[in-house]
C-alpha cells in the first residue's frame, strides 16, 4: 500500500507581494479547504487488528465448512478472478464433510495462521484424514478488511479405508 508523505507548502513573502489580494484570499481558502479535506480523509481508520483477525477466522471457517459463497464474500474488493477460483477449489472438498479450525489463530506479520483437522470420506469407503495450517493474508484498507491471499502449506494427509480398521487390529 502506498502512503503519501506530507510536505509543508512554503509561501514566501515575495510571492504574496506580487499576487493580487483577491487571488491571495482564494489561495488561502483553497489551502484551508484542502487541509480540512485531507484531515477528514486521514481520520478514516483502518480496521483494527481484532477486525482483521475476525475476517481471517471467518474465511478459514468458511473454507473448511465448504461455504464457498461466504469465503468469496470475504475477499478483498474487487476480487481477483484467480483468487476466487482458488477459493472455490479449496472449499469444494469440504462441502460434504467439514474440518475443525483451531482457534485462536496466531499472527505472522500481515497474515493469520490457523490450524485445521478433518476427515474427507469418499463413496467407495475410503477416507482422507487431513491436518495442517491455513495462512490467511488480510489487507487492511480504510473501507474494510478483506482477504488478499491464502495458502495451505504442507498438509498432512493420511489415507485409509474401512477395511483397514477391520482387518488390521494393530492400528487401533
Amino acid at each position: 500500500m502506498l502512503s503519501a508523505q506530507r510536505l509543508p507548502i512554503r509561501i514566501h513573502s515575495h510571492m504574496l507581494s506580487k499576487t493580487p489580494a483577491r487571488a491571495r484570499y482564494s489561495a488561502a481558502l483553497l489551502l484551508s479547504v484542502g487541509a480540512i479535506a485531507t484531515g477528514c480523509a486521514s481520520s478514516s481508520h483502518e480496521p483494527s487488528i481484532g477486525t482483521q483477525r475476525e475476517v481471517a477466522r471467518q474465511f478459514a471457517q468458511a473454507i473448511f465448512r465448504g461455504q464457498t459463497a461466504a469465503a468469496v464474500g470475504l475477499l478483498e474488493q474487487p476480487p481477483d478472478p484467480a483468487l476466487v477460483w482458488l477459493t472455490k477449489r479449496a472449499s469444494r472438498p469440504w462441502h460434504a464433510s467439514h474440518a475443525s479450525v483451531r482457534l485462536p489463530g496466531r499472527r505472522a506479520g500481515h497474515s493469520w495462521v490457523f490450524g485445521y483437522a478433518g476427515t474427507r470420506a469418499h463413496r467407495d469407503g475410503s477416507f482422507e484424514q487431513v491436518r495442517g495450517d491455513i495462512v490467511v493474508a488480510v489487507a487492511a484498507s480504510p473501507r474494510r478488511a478483506g482477504v488478499e491471499s491464502f495458502a495451505l502449506p504442507h498438509p498432512t494427509v493420511r489415507f485409509g479405508t474401512h477395511h483397514d480398521s477391520v482387518l488390521l487390529p494393530s492400528n487401533r
